[in-house]
């Protein structure tokens, strides 16, 4: 489906003019919110950031593609493996000055910055694989081709839906039944014929085993 497609069904749904004007931004928000639920394994990328001189943390936002806060391996500049931490506190546990110079041994991600330690005394090249945003739409042509066709229809349409009628229906005293409604064909993991759940089913069936040549004796 393109954008003019989903956005005309999400008014055909919502009927609420009043939000015409804002029904691409809430696309893109369910595409990019989509994206950030599940690891799309096309959505990978390699690519290289460098540490700053007399500083513990460098911004990974320059990544190609868009960094979507997804860091899943970091080597130094010999491609050698560091360690990740989980968050930055651990980091510091073992780094308690956060001022320690030498290679880079460790890093820890927080949002979009990576911390590191230690802090090498010239400028080192670290490679990150990691996962790009989703493409978003920009025009009533375009698709969000990231993502199977078959599923647009749940993802986007009622996903994008899901989030306009949870404003509509803000003020409603009792359970919001459209707004449920919606998010029950989008996004809701209990649901196995949902969006995201086929989205997932999707992943597992097109992602390729290894297959291992070594044997248990």
């Amino acid at each position: 489906m393109n954008r003019l497609e989903i956005s005309t069904e999400i008014n055909n749904i919502t009927q609420d003019s009043s939000f015409s004007g804002s029904i691409n931004n809430y696309i893109n928000q369910c595409i990019l919110y989509a994206g950030a639920l599940v690891d799309l394994p096309h959505l990978k990328r390699i690519g290289t950031v460098d540490t700053v001189l007399a500083q513990a943390y460098v911004a990974l936002t320059g990544l190609t593609g868009g960094f979507s806060g997804k860091l899943r391996r970091v080597k130094d500049s010999d491609g050698n493996p560091i360690s990740i931490y989980p968050d930055l506190a651990l980091l510091m546990d073992d780094y308690p000055t956060m001022v320690e110079a030498g290679e880079v041994e460790g890093v820890a991600l927080e949002g979009s910055t990576l911390w590191y330690q230690k802090i090498p005394a010239a400028e080192e090249t670290l490679t990150c694989l990691y996962f790009r945003n989703p493409t978003t739409l920009s025009g009533d042509s375009e698709s969000p081709t990231d993502f199977p066709s078959h599923l647009h229809r749940n993802l986007f349409v009622h996903g994008t839906a899901w989030i306009i009628y949870d404003q509509i229906e803000d003020d409603v005293e009792d359970q919001k039944v459209n707004t449920k409604s919606q998010f029950w064909l989008s996004f809701d993991e209990n649901n196995k014929h949902s969006g995201i759940t086929k989205l997932r089913e999707w992943i597992g069936k097109t992602r390729r085993h290894n297959i291992s040549s070594t044997w248990s004796e």
